[in-house]
């Protein structure tokens, strides 16, 4: 007969994580507790299971967007409430910068206006 040898699962090391899932998962738990919840209360309040809300909170899984919107549910946040307070928690390499983010004009809006020539096919980007 054949052994069957048990192969441990591989675990992800503090490195491996990513710093987004790192910071949701310290946001996450700044959340419940300031609710004075435990893991087990808001996993039952958002119908998932308590280990994957400990997975969130280490930052060992990342959410999907049905997750973040029933977290956000058992919080009694909207979803946008919920992802609006995340930015204080990234570290700053991964936060976006105060200045608009500038983008080209596109040929519809030039068309309106008098940067160019009516009828010139030439892209102002030239």
């Amino acid at each position: 007969m054949a052994t069957t040898e048990k192969i441990p699962k591989k675990r992800k090391a503090a490195s491996e994580r990513h710093p987004l899932s790192i910071a949701f998962g310290s946001y996450l738990k700044e959340l419940r507790k300031a609710q004075d919840k435990s893991q087990a209360e808001l996993a039952y309040d958002a119908g998932l299971d308590r280990t994957y809300i400990s997975l969130l909170e280490r930052g060992m899984s990342a959410p999907s967007l049905l997750v973040l919107d029933t977290l956000a549910k058992s919080f009694k946040l909207s979803m946008t409430q919920l992802v609006a307070g995340l930015d204080e928690h990234l570290p700053k390499p991964l936060r976006r910068k105060a200045d608009p983010i500038k983008r080209r004009s596109n040929e519809a809006s030039l068309a309106l206006s008098a940067e160019r020539p009516h009828g010139s096919r030439r892209s102002p980007l030239r």
